[in-house]
């Protein structure tokens, strides 16, 4: 019994940190997409690609075409990665919060070159998970610009510092 209650604890702490990380993700949604559309150029015209469970897409998606993108792709799973990758200019990874890298398949380099072959615009890959979910290999991909979870927590940082 005693077993039980740890655990539910424990259980109840790991979802409130699960909540309050989440959270904080979502008070970052303008800042990312400001970052995309600072590399494109400008967001309007152009296509993403957005993987990643529902609730962690619907914030993107809503900013994405506030600014004039004109297709937004939007997958659960990287089941059909290398097939839309061709499409897009942006491609914003952005699995479950508790999806650690143990458990989360991580999206392979060669998965991105399949998606890139031929390619002569840059594809832009936001790499939104806790750690790193993307072989960091694939940014070594020409025409292929890989922003890391450390990489964005390093511009999202300097951008607060600026701001403060």
């Amino acid at each position: 019994m005693k077993f039980a209650i740890v655990f539910y604890n424990a259980m109840k702490q790991n979802s409130t940190a699960v909540e309050k990380r989440e959270q904080l993700m979502q008070r970052f949604v303008p800042e990312v997409v400001s970052i995309a559309d600072a590399c494109l150029g400008g967001l309007h015209g152009r296509s993403a690609l957005l993987i990643g469970p529902e609730e962690r897409r619907q914030p993107y998606k809503l900013l994405l075409q506030q600014a004039g993108m004109k297709r937004i792709y939007q997958e659960e799973t990287q089941s059909h990665l290398s097939t839309i990758l061709p499409q897009v200019q942006l491609f914003m990874n952005l699995p479950a919060p508790s999806a650690s890298s143990q458990t989360a398949p991580l999206i392979t380099a060669s998965s991105i070159a399949q998606g890139c072959a031929g390619r002569r615009s840059p594809l832009f890959i936001f790499d939104l998970a806790e750690s790193p979910s993307i072989e960091e290999l694939a940014g070594l991909l020409p025409a292929v610009c890989l922003y890391t979870p450390d990489d964005l927590r390093h511009i999202l940082y300097r951008s607060q510092m600026q701001i403060s």
